[in-house]
This record gives structure tokens, C-alpha cells and sequence, in this order.
């Protein structure tokens, strides 16, 4: 058998209670997860507090495998906040921005095959299949048949 891996942790960033309903979403989905965190950030918390928290949770859940971040979107507090930390030596993680139910599945589903930075790419390229117009799919496939 192939040695266990350690498995990548997940840290959800988002506006308010954002990530902690994605997560139940998921989890709904594919069961109760383990090494799995939220933070929200509070309409009334600093970016500096909400660094302390972050930095907390990266040092907590650190492990051989990394940690995925994923942040709501690019260029809100969360994600420029965890942005912070990236030359931060204690710290091994990748940021995705952008995160939703779909993204979050698949990262659940695939943090134990393959590494930190391989999972990063794939929620990125995956993410472009799960942003779509499906009436205009169904529309085009119309036309073709006639």
C-alpha cells in the first residue's frame, strides 16, 4: 500500500458567515470533513485582527501537506489580508479566490490525491467549467440540430 499522505488543510475566508454556509452545503454533500476551518470577517473587525486570526489558523493547521486558503474574491479583506502572509517562512499555503460550492467539493474531494500546488491549479481550470450560460448551451446545440 502507498504510504498515508498528510492531508492539505482547508481554511475558508470570507465576508461574514459566508464560508460556514459553503461548508455545510458541502459537507451536507460528502459528510462531516476533518482540518477544515472558517473565518469570517465581522462587518466591525479591523484587517489586523482578522490577520491574528488568520495567522493563528495557518499556524494550527499546518502540516507537511499545506494548507488551501480559499478566499471569496479577489482583492476583498480576506484575501488581501492572508496575501500578507505569504513570504511568511512558518506558513505553506495557497490562496484561491473565488470560492464556491462547487470549488469547494472538489477540493474536499481531491486534497488526498495529489499536492498543494496541483489542487490550487485544478480548482483554477476547474472553476471555468462551473461558470456557465446552460440556456444558451441548450440554444446553440438547438441550432446545430437543424
Amino acid at each position: 500500500p502507498a504510504p498515508e499522505r498528510a492531508m492539505i488543510g482547508i481554511l475558508l475566508i470570507t465576508h461574514g458567515q459566508l464560508g460556514q454556509e459553503i461548508l455545510k452545503c458541502a459537507e451536507s454533500v460528502v459528510g462531516k470533513q476533518a482540518a477544515v476551518r472558517v473565518l469570517g470577517l465581522d462587518a466591525a473587525e479591523g484587517p489586523d485582527a482578522f490577520q491574528k486570526k488568520i495567522q493563528v489558523a495557518l499556524g494550527e493547521m499546518a502540516s507537511p501537506a499545506g494548507v488551501l486558503v480559499l478566499a471569496d474574491m479577489m482583492g476583498g479583506t480576506p484575501c488581501n489580508v492572508a496575501l500578507r502572509q505569504c513570504r511568511d517562512p512558518r506558513f505553506h499555503y495557497e490562496l484561491v479566490t473565488g470560492v464556491s460550492l462547487p470549488m469547494l467539493l472538489s477540493a474536499l474531494s481531491n486534497r488526498h490525491y495529489m499536492p498543494l500546488e496541483q489542487l490550487a491549479q485544478k480548482l483554477v481550470e476547474d472553476a471555468a467549467r462551473n461558470v456557465a450560460r446552460p440556456i444558451q448551451k441548450l440554444r446553440d446545440s438547438l441550432k446545430e440540430d437543424k
